[in-house]
């Protein structure tokens, strides 16, 4: 089973940024981690958006505020191709029948 949470050290490794990096976005609220046994962890979610910060930032050296407005952009983007797949999903299913 895959895990849910990592800790800093490992978002460090996959996103392949420093823990300064990571705690820049926590600071500038980019990400939010979460407290669980009174320790810190990322939500994979919080991850993904690390490394699309990471990406952004350091090699197409965009700053954080426009950091800040693509990551929101994209958020916003794959809400509406849920909701696109949902109403698909339901025109599929065929007419309700009362």
């Amino acid at each position: 089973m895959a895990k849910k949470y990592l800790r800093i050290s490992e978002v460090v490794d996959i996103c392949g940024v420093d823990k300064e990096f990571v705690l820049r976005l926590e600071e500038e609220r980019l990400i939010r981690p979460v407290s669980r046994s009174k320790q810190k962890l990322y939500p994979l979610d919080q991850v993904d958006r690390v490394r699309v910060a990471r990406t952004l930032i350091k090699e197409m050296g965009v700053n954080l505020e426009g950091a800040e407005v693509a990551l929101h952009m994209r958020e916003q983007m794959i809400a509406m191709q849920r909701q696109f797949q949902r109403a698909m999903r339901s025109l599929l299913k065929g007419p309700r029948k009362i």
